[in-house]
C-alpha cells in the first residue's frame, strides 16, 4: 500500500545554477537510476548498500523505491549523478523516515549531498515527518559527517552507524549553512510550478 504523499511530478522542480537540476523521480526513471547506481566504484557501492548485492536485487530495489518511496535526484545534464531516498510504512515508525543516498564517485566532495539532504529535509516536513533515519557502513566517514552537520548524533549497532536527524532541527541548521544559504527549499511537489535557479558554491 503507497503512502498518501508519495506523488512524484516528473518535470523539474528546481534548477541550481546552470549546471544542477534536482527533481522528483518516479518509476520512468527506473533505467537512469540503475546506471547511476553501476558507475558508482567499488567501496562507493559497498558502502550504499553495505556490502554487494545482486543486479535481480539491485532492480527489486530500485523498483520498490521509486513506487514507494520519496526519490529526489540531481542530474547534470541528462546525467543522474546522485540520489536521496526516504522510506516509510513496514517496520518504520510513523513520523519517522529511513534515508539512502548515493553520489557518483567522481562527483563526490562537490556538495550534492547537502544539497539532497537539504531537499529531503524539507520534502519529510512537508509529509509529516518528523525524523530522518540515516544508516551507513561504518567505514562511510562522508556520510556520517553530513548527517552530523544536520544534528545527526551517529551511534555504532553492530557494523552500522544509525543517526536520527530532527527534521525541525535540521531545517534550521540548512537555513544557516553558509556553503548553500541560497539553496531554496524544495517546493511543494507541483507540475506547474516553476523552475527555480539558485548558485552552488
Amino acid at each position: 500500500m503507497l503512502s498518501r504523499f508519495l506523488f512524484k511530478p516528473r518535470q523539474p522542480q528546481l534548477v541550481i545554477g546552470s549546471d544542477v537540476m534536482l527533481r522528483y523521480l518516479g518509476p520512468s526513471d527506473a533505467k537512469d537510476f540503475c546506471a547511476h547506481l553501476h558507475e558508482l566504484h567499488y567501496e562507493d557501492f559497498r558502502d550504499r548498500f553495505n556490502g554487494l548485492v545482486s543486479d535481480p536485487w539491485l532492480d527489486k530495489y530500485i523498483a520498490r523505491s521509486l513506487n514507494e518511496a520519496i526519490v529526489i535526484g540531481a542530474y547534470i545534464g541528462d546525467h543522474l549523478v546522485a540520489v536521496a531516498e526516504l522510506h516509510t510504512g513496514g517496520q518504520i515508525v510513523r513520523g519517522e523516515g529511513e534515508s539512502a543516498f548515493s553520489v557518483a564517485s567522481d562527483w563526490r566532495r562537490k556538495g550534492l549531498g547537502t544539497i539532497l539532504l537539504k531537499a529531503l529535509l524539507r520534502a519529510a516536513s512537508e509529509n509529516d515527518i518528523s525524523t530522518i533515519i540515516v544508516e551507513t557502513g561504518s567505514q562511510n566517514h562522508a556520510m556520517k559527517a553530513l548527517a552530523r552537520k544536520f544534528g545527526a548524533k551517529m551511534q555504532f549497532a553492530s557494523d552500522q552507524s544509525v543517526g536520527r536527524i530532527n527534521v525541525a532541527d535540521g531545517l534550521r541548521l540548512a537555513a544557516r549553512d553558509r556553503a548553500h544559504r541560497s539553496f531554496p527549499a524544495v517546493p511543494a511537489p507541483k507540475p506547474e510550478m516553476a523552475a527555480i535557479a539558485a548558485p552552488v558554491n
